[in-house]
C-alpha cells in the first residue's frame, strides 16, 4: 500500500486563499483498522475535543476530499474520513457493494467505540451514509447527503465519468490535473492540482489512479440503493440535511426537498457557487450549515 498522500503546503495555500486558518488546526493522523472480512481501511483522523463527524468520499475520490473542510470546522470537532474500500489508501476487494461500504461504515464506529456520530456522505458516500444508518442507530445524531439523493441526474455526472474512463498513465500529476481542467473550467487549478495529487499514484509506467478500475463500476446497483434511502430514513428523529450545490445539475432544488420532505426533520439547502464536489469548492460555507446542524441536534 502507498504512503497517504500528504502535500499540507499546498493545503495550506488553498486554506489562506479561502481565509481558513491552517494553524489553528492539528494536521490529522494516518491510520488504518481491519474490517470483518479482513481489508485494511484507512482514514484520517482530525483529532477534535467536539463533535464526531464521518465523512465519506464520492467515487473515484479520496478521505482528503474533506481536507479543508475539516480545516473550516476546526479543532472543536473530530472528523474523520474514510477511504473508502478500493479508494486511497484502503485496500482493493471484489466486493464493492453498498451494504459493504456501508457495513466498514459502522465497523469503523465500533472499532472507535464512538457512541454518536454525525454522518456526512457526498455523491456516492452518500448513498452508503444512507445505508449505515440501520446498522448504526441510536449512534447517529445527524445525517447529511451532499449533492445526492434518490432521484438524480446521472447524466450531469457523463463527462467526469468519461474522463476516469479515459485516462492513461502520465508521466506527472500536473498533466493530469490540467485534463481535467478541460472538464471543470469554473475549478481552481490549485484545487484541482490538490485534489489530483491525492489521487494518483506512480507506477511503472507512470501515474496511474490509486483506486480500483480493475472491473467497471456498477451504476446500476448504486442508482438502485440511492432509490431506497427515503425507506432507509423512516423513523429517523435526528436532523437530516439534504445539500445542493449551486452550480450542479446533480440535484435539482425540487428534488432536493422533495428528498428532505422524506425524513421527520429533514430540511435542505442551496449552497452557492458549488459544484457537485461543494466539500472543496465551498468549505466554509459547508462547514457553517453543518455547525448549525449539529448545535440542532
Amino acid at each position: 500500500m502507498s504512503q497517504p498522500f500528504g502535500n499540507w503546503p499546498l493545503l495550506r495555500r488553498l486554506a489562506k486563499a479561502r481565509n481558513i486558518d491552517f494553524d489553528l488546526r492539528p494536521l490529522p493522523q494516518s491510520r488504518v483498522f481491519t474490517a470483518s472480512d479482513g481489508l485494511r481501511l484507512h482514514y484520517l483522523d482530525w483529532a477534535g475535543s467536539g463533535p464526531v463527524l464521518v465523512l465519506l468520499h464520492g467515487g473515484m475520490l479520496s478521505a482528503h476530499s474533506f481536507d479543508l473542510l475539516a480545516l473550516a470546522l476546526g479543532a472543536d470537532f473530530r472528523c474523520l474520513s474514510l477511504d473508502l474500500r478500493g479508494h486511497g489508501d484502503s485496500g482493493w476487494a471484489d466486493d464493492y457493494r453498498v451494504d459493504r461500504w456501508a457495513a466498514d461504515v459502522c465497523e469503523l464506529v465500533q472499532h472507535l467505540a464512538v457512541t454518536s456520530v454525525h454522518l456526512v456522505g457526498m455523491s456516492l458516500g452518500g448513498a452508503i451514509a444512507g445505508h449505515a444508518v440501520p446498522g448504526l442507530g441510536g449512534k447517529v445524531a445527524s445525517l447529511t447527503f451532499v449533492d445526492v439523493g434518490p432521484e438524480v441526474n446521472f447524466g450531469a455526472t457523463a463527462r467526469m465519468r468519461a474522463f476516469f474512463d479515459d485516462v492513461r498513465p502520465v508521466a506527472a500529476v500536473e498533466t493530469l490535473s490540467q485534463q481535467a481542467m478541460t472538464v471543470s473550467r469554473q475549478a481552481d487549478p490549485d484545487l484541482i492540482g490538490y485534489r489530483y495529487q491525492s489521487l494518483l499514484v506512480e507506477g511503472p509506467g507512470g501515474f496511474v489512479w490509486r483506486a480500483d478500475r480493475r472491473r467497471p463500476a456498477n451504476y446500476d446497483h448504486i442508482l438502485a440503493c440511492l432509490a431506497e434511502l427515503p425507506g432507509l430514513g423512516r423513523g429517523l428523529r435526528c436532523p437530516v440535511l439534504v445539500i445542493k450545490g449551486g452550480r450542479s445539475q446533480v440535484l435539482t432544488p425540487a428534488r432536493a426537498a422533495k428528498f428532505a420532505s422524506a425524513f421527520a426533520n429533514g430540511r435542505w439547502e442551496l449552497i452557492r457557487d458549488a459544484g457537485h464536489n461543494v466539500q472543496e469548492d465551498q468549505p466554509v460555507a459547508l462547514a457553517g450549515v453543518l455547525r448549525s446542524l449539529i448545535n440542532l441536534a
